[in-house]
C-alpha cells in the first residue's frame, strides 16, 4: 500500500484529482458570476469558449516544454498559474477582467499533455491503457465531487469557491513540488538543434510533425471529432431533458452525475482488463462503436429507462476511447517526445471543445432537438472509418516499442553482471 501510494502514477492521478476538484467546483457558478457582471448569454458562452481556446494554443506548447524541462515543473507552474486565475476570478470587477481571468485559468490547465507524458514515461506499454485510464479517472471524480461542493460553498458567498479554489491549486503545487518525482530524462541533443527546436512547440510545428506520421495524424483527428461529437451531447442534453421530460438544473445534476460515474468505473477498473486482454487497438474500436450507438438512441430515448440505457452505452464508450487513444499516441512517439505528441493532441481536443457547442446550438435550433446526437453519431463512425487503417501501425509500434523495453532490460542486466564479475 505505502509503495502504491509512493508511485508517480499514483501522486499524478492524485493531483490531477484535486486541479479537477477545483475546476469543477467554480464551473457551475461562473455563469451567475458572469451575469453578476452583466453579461447576457453571449457572455456566458464567451466565458467557456476562451477558456477552451486558451487550452486550444497552449497544451502543445506546455507539452514541449515538460519534454524539455521535465514534467514536475511544468505541471507545478501551470498549478500557480490556474490559483492566480481563480484569485482574478474572485476578484474580477468587469467582464472583460473575468475574460482575461479565465484565459489564464485555460493557460493554466493546458498541463494535461504533461500529465499523460509522465504517465508515458513511467508505465510499460502493456500497463500504458490502464495508467491513462487512472488519469481518465481522476478527472471524471473531480468532476462529480467538485460541483457538489461548489453548490454547498456557494451558499456561504458567491466568491468563497473561487478562493477554496484557489486554495487548492496552491496545495496542489505545494504537494507536486514536495512528492512527485521528475520522470522524464532529458534527452542531450546539440545546442543548435535545441536552440532552433526549443520554442516551437505550437499547433502549427505540431501539425508539421504529426503529418509525417499518419498514425498520429489519425489518432489526432479521431480523438477531434469524438471531442465534438460527446462535447456537443453535453452542451444540448439540458435543452434536451428540458424538451423532452420537463427537467431543471437539479435533474440534469443528477444525470450527469451519473454519466461521470459510468466514465470513472469504465477508466478506473475496466479499461486496463480489457487492454490487457483485447489490446488497446480493440478497445478504441468498441468504444467508438459504442459512443456511436449510444449517441444514434438518444433522440428516441423519451422515457427514463432507454435515456439511461443510452447514457450508459455511450459514457462506457468514451471512457473506454479516450485512455486508449492516449495510450496508442504513446506507443508511437518517440520518448523524448511523448509531451509534445500528447499535448498536440489534447491542444487540437480543445478546438472541439469550442466547436462542439456551438455547432450543437444551431443545430438544435434549426433541424430539431435531437439532430446534435445524430450528427455526433456520424462524426464517430467516421471516427471508426478512420481508426481502421491506424490499428495496424499501431499495433507495429507497439510491439517496436516493447521489443525496446525488453532490450533496454536485457542490456542493463548484462551491464549489472558485468560490473559484478569485475569486483
Amino acid at each position: 500500500m505505502s509503495k502504491m501510494v509512493r508511485s508517480p502514477l499514483f501522486l499524478m492521478a492524485l493531483t490531477i484529482f484535486i486541479d479537477f476538484t477545483g475546476f469543477g467546483l467554480v464551473i457551475p457558478l461562473l455563469p451567475f458570476w458572469a451575469e453578476h457582471l452583466g453579461a447576457g448569454p453571449a457572455g456566458v458562452g464567451l466565458i467557456l469558449t476562451i477558456y477552451a481556446l486558451a487550452q486550444f494554443i497552449f497544451t502543445p506548447v506546455l507539452g514541449k516544454l515538460s519534454d524539455h524541462y521535465g514534467r514536475k515543473p511544468v505541471i507545478f507552474s501551470s498549478l500557480l498559474i490556474e490559483a492566480v486565475s481563480f484569485a482574478f476570478t474572485a476578484l474580477a470587477g468587469s467582464l472583460p477582467l473575468l475574460l482575461l481571468a479565465r484565459f489564464i485559468g485555460g493557460l493554466g490547465a493546458s498541463n494535461i499533455g504533461s500529465a499523460q507524458a509522465l504517465v508515458a514515461d513511467v508505465t510499460p506499454p502493456q500497463g500504458r491503457a490502464r495508467g491513462m485510464g487512472m488519469i481518465g479517472a481522476a478527472i471524471g471524480l473531480g468532476f462529480v465531487v467538485g460541483p457538489a461542493l461548489g453548490g454547498m460553498l456557494a451558499s456561504v458567498g458567491p466568491a468563497v469557491p473561487f478562493w477554496v479554489a484557489m486554495s487548492m491549486a496552491v496545495v496542489n503545487a505545494l504537494l507536486v513540488m514536495s512528492f512527485l518525482p521528475e520522470t522524464h530524462r532529458k534527452r542531450e541533443v546539440a545546442a543548435s538543434a535545441s536552440s532552433r527546436n526549443r520554442g516551437s512547440g505550437g499547433l502549427l510545428t505540431g501539425w508539421g510533425k504529426a503529418l509525417r506520421y499518419p498514425a498520429v495524424t489519425r489518432l489526432v483527428m479521431i480523438n477531434l471529432l469524438l471531442t465534438v461529437a460527446f462535447a456537443a451531447m453535453e452542451a444540448v442534453f439540458p435543452l434536451f431533458t428540458q424538451h423532452t421530460f420537463g427537467w431543471t438544473a437539479r435533474e440534469n445534476g443528477y444525470i450527469f452525475t451519473y454519466v461521470g460515474f459510468v466514465v470513472v468505473l469504465m477508466q478506473g477498473g475496466l479499461v486496463g482488463r480489457i487492454a490487457r486482454r483485447f489490446g488497446e487497438r480493440t478497445l478504441l474500436i468498441a468504444g467508438l462503436v459504442m459512443l456511436a450507438a449510444g449517441l444514434a438512441l438518444l433522440p428516441w430515448s423519451t422515457n427514463l429507462a432507454l435515456l439511461f440505457i443510452s447514457l450508459g452505452i455511450l459514457s462506457a464508450g468514451d471512457g473506454a476511447v479516450t485512455p486508449a487513444v492516449s495510450a496508442l499516441l504513446s506507443f508511437i512517439s518517440p520518448a523524448e517526445a511523448q509531451g509534445e505528441t500528447l499535448g498536440f493532441a489534447q491542444g487540437v481536443a480543445g478546438l472541439g471543445r469550442i466547436v462542439g457547442p456551438l455547432a450543437a446550438g444551431g443545430l438544435f435550433a434549426m433541424a430539431g432537438p435531437g439532430s446534435p446526437f445524430l450528427i455526433g453519431s456520424i462524426l464517430v463512425a467516421l471516427a471508426v472509418v478512420l481508426a481502421l487503417p491506424a490499428l495496424h501501425i499501431g499495433q507495429e509500434a507497439e510491439e517496436v516499442q516493447v521489443r525496446t523495453e525488453d532490450k533496454k532490460k536485457s542490456e542493463r542486466t548484462a551491464r549489472i553482471l558485468s560490473e559484478a564479475s569485475k569486483r
